[in-house]
């Protein structure tokens, strides 16, 4: 019986550890893998006549600027059949639901070992979506000192933000004046420690805060 050898993407900036993942698949044998370090990069070799056809993509959610919904959807359908899987240091619960209702597989986090990821790999090639057993449950521990902080129009923003939409595309989401949108930003990034909008961003997922607005969010509906 031939063996099956899986095509990995890799898209993630940080070379190191693409390479340290290359060069563990090489040693199992079962994977082919590349990479690149953008999502401009990732899309250019998809899109490209002669295509190289792959059957899993892990995706950082963090690259140069934050993927977006609309990117993750962009990719798993350009990618197809590929599986898309997110691969980061942290995500929102929010995010992940809606990058799996996109048909994204699901998401793996790095703080895995290398024989727990390769299970996952396995896992979501058979076609499974994958989401850590903890995940659900994080930020369910309560409130930290920032959300307390955070006003509920400034909460709407900043979830808003974290689906990659632009101040107009929020003012027209919530109802309200772009000028509104732009003094929440401004107002989040000081209640953050935060120097723009993209790094108050991270700050809030690592936080745990967007996954702690959810249950707040689900009350209101």
């Amino acid at each position: 019986m031939a063996d099956i050898t899986t095509n990995v993407l890799v898209v993630d900036r940080q070379r190191l550890l693409t390479d340290l993942i290359k060069s563990a698949f090489s040693a199992v044998g079962e994977y082919n893998t590349e990479s690149v370090g953008s999502y401009k990069e990732a899309l250019k070799l998809l899109e490209a006549p002669k295509a190289p056809r792959f059957d899993l993509i892990l995706l950082e959610t963090n690259l140069d600027t934050l993927t977006s919904l609309q990117n993750v959807a962009y990719i798993v359908k350009q990618a197809a059949p590929a599986k898309v899987l997110l691969f980061s240091d942290f995500a929102t619960r929010s995010f992940v639901d809606s990058c799996v209702k996109v048909g994204a597989f699901g998401f793996v986090p790095k703080s895995l070992s290398l024989k727990a990821f390769e299970s996952v790999l396995s896992f979501v090639t058979s076609g499974q979506v994958f989401i850590p057993a903890d995940f659900h449950g994080r930020g369910a521990d309560g409130p930290n000192d920032t959300v307390t902080q955070l006003k509920t129009g400034e909460l709407d923003v900043l979830e808003q933000l974290s689906l990659g939409l632009s101040n107009k595309e929020i003012a027209k989401s919530l109802v309200m004046k772009e000028s509104t949108v732009k003094l929440h930003v401004r107002t989040l990034c000081r209640k953050l420690g935060a120097t723009n909008r993209t790094q108050a961003l991270i700050i809030a997922q690592k936080q745990g805060i967007l996954a702690q607005k959810q249950p707040q969010a689900c009350q209101d509906a």
